[in-house]
């Protein structure tokens, strides 16, 4: 544990410093977060009408 808090953690630790170095994959995408909710949805409602479809038969 004392290796982890001195900064020394391995891999993990290097790739911790990358991404707080590099500020192109901090960058937050709010249309790819809306298009995933969006698709999440659409799929969750396409799911739900063919269960629908399924009890009709």
């Amino acid at each position: 544990m004392e290796a982890i808090n001195a900064g020394h953690g391995g891999a993990g630790a290097r790739f911790a410093q990358e991404v707080r170095e590099n500020p192109h994959l901090i960058q937050e995408h709010p249309m790819a977060d809306l298009a995933f909710v969006v698709t999440t949805i659409a799929v969750f409602a396409l799911v739900a009408l063919i269960a629908k479809g399924v009890t009709k038969l």
